[in-house]
């Protein structure tokens, strides 16, 4: 196994700027702010040609056990549980407090390997600022600045020697079906994403953006391997005030742009807004599946007459999906411990996102592309453009993910949007190419094309 370093601390010392400098990129928010940290981030670190797992975490504050605290506290315990080795990050300019206290009596009972980093120390001068770090008792000090790249060298040498690490690459989001959770704030994404993994994976709470960061988390379900991505809430960017949303909203679009099936996450009590219409259109764009998920239906189902209105208009607002797989889904319980609770519609939304991606990945043979094409022209000829006549020679699939086909014909930009549709439905009709955006380039012979993307 992996070696993985887990790095925890009290709110606002830097544990998220020195995950990102041991990692090499930009992957957690950090703001001024406690608090910002949520849930658990993991990343590859390689240092001197090898590599090991490192887990940031949010804040700890023993002195609340109730609310959002008490679920970054969980989470950093699960990540120390997993840990082979501790970075218990402190302040280096603001000596130790009696939460640095607490922490380290915690460290010193589970009895992992503590490596003590003195955070903030900008230069030289700030060196003697660490001494009392040693009055913790839990392992040796290093003085860094994760922010300038001072000490980490050191640290990193530390770390190899107490833990080892990997002489190859690691690959952190195993080979599988990405699907990612899209949608508005509380709509449940999060929730679902628990639901999923069968425990209290991501934090849930009622107060919206509590996801901030993009969370990827493997799972294996039945035969399949899936990457499972839960993100933050997208709101209308008028209603995207601080720097740390903007930065949640743009990983969470980062996150759509790596997944292959977007999961359009829809409060069905709320029914289809605006936003969720701007959010499925941003990645059909983006050549991605889509599958919406009507969740919360447990909220409407009594009455029946709204819930078939609400489906009703669900299918009339994304109709620009073109027939996408629309499940309802209701987790019954709190939704966080899954075994308290029965989960409705997993098996369903599984299901569609596996046909989804299968539709986007497909790959038709040339002769039954041109099969059909050939019944098409049958059952109706192209009109005539610019006054001649239209013949489509041949056809086919040029690229996938999302499917790309080529029609070679007697002349380019030829063929009438109307008809490029009428040949598209056939298309997705005969290979039952549901909620994913197809693109097609129409071709004269010895000329160049028309390219075009319709979903």
């Amino acid at each position: 196994m992996t070696a993985l370093v887990a790095i925890v601390g009290r709110p606002n010392v830097g544990k998220s700027t020195l995950f990102n400098r041991l990692i090499g990129s930009r992957k957690a928010i950090v703001e001024d702010n406690p608090g910002v940290t949520r849930d658990r981030m993991y990343g590859v670190a390689q240092w001197e040609g090898r590599s090991f797992l490192v887990v940031d975490t949010g804040g700890i504050d023993p002195s609340l056990d109730t609310g959002m605290p008490a679920h970054i506290a969980a989470q950093a315990d699960v990540a120390m549980d997993e840990a082979d080795l501790i970075l218990f990050v402190v302040d280096a300019r603001a000596g130790t407090t009696s939460t640095d206290q607490d922490i380290a009596d915690r460290l010193r009972r589970g009895g992992k390997p503590v490596v003590v980093v003195a955070n903030k120390a900008d230069s030289p001068k700030r060196d003697d600022d660490v001494a009392e770090s040693y009055a913790l008792g839990v392992g040796e000090v290093f003085p860094v600045s994760a922010v300038h790249g001072r000490g980490v060298a050191e640290l990193c040498d530390t770390i190899l020697e107490e833990v080892g690490a990997d002489d190859e690459d690691v690959e952190l989001i195993p080979p599988g079906i990405r699907i990612a959770f899209l949608g508005r704030p509380n709509a449940g994404k999060s929730t679902m994403v628990n639901s999923l993994l069968g425990g209290d994976r991501v934090i849930v709470s009622e107060t919206p953006g509590t996801t901030r960061d993009a969370i990827y988390l493997p799972m294996k379900h039945g035969n399949d391997d899936w990457v499972v991505i839960d993100t933050a809430g997208l709101r209308r960017r008028r209603q995207v005030a601080r720097a740390q949303e903007k930065l949640a909203a743009i990983k969470s679009i980062r996150a759509m742009e790596r997944t292959e099936v977007v999961v359009l996450t829809v409060d069905a009590s709320e029914g289809v807004t605006d936003q969720d219409q701007r959010i499925a259109r941003m990645a059909f764009t983006r050549g991605k599946g889509v599958v919406v998920l009507l969740h919360k239906w447990d909220l409407i189902t009594a009455d029946k007459k709204r819930a078939r209105e609400v489906l009703e208009e669900t299918k009339r607002q994304l109709h620009f999906l073109e027939n996408p797989y629309i499940v309802k889904t209701s987790v019954m319980g709190d939704g966080r411990n899954v075994g308290e609770g029965r989960v409705h519609g997993l098996e369903a939304m599984l299901e569609a996102c596996k046909r989804t991606a299968g539709s986007l990945n497909k790959r038709i043979s040339t002769s039954d592309l041109n099969e059909e094409l050939r019944a098409a022209v049958a059952h109706n000829p192209p009109p005539l453009s610019r006054g001649r006549p239209v013949k489509l020679l041949f056809i086919t699939q040029a690229d996938r993910s999302p499917p790309l086909f080529v029609i070679s014909a007697n002349h380019g930009r030829s063929l009438a949007e109307a008809y490029e549709k009428y040949l598209l439905r056939r298309f997705r009709k005969k290979w039952s190419l549901r909620g994913v955006p197809i693109r097609v380039v129409v071709r004269g012979r010895g000329r160049g094309g028309d390219h075009k993307q319709h979903g």
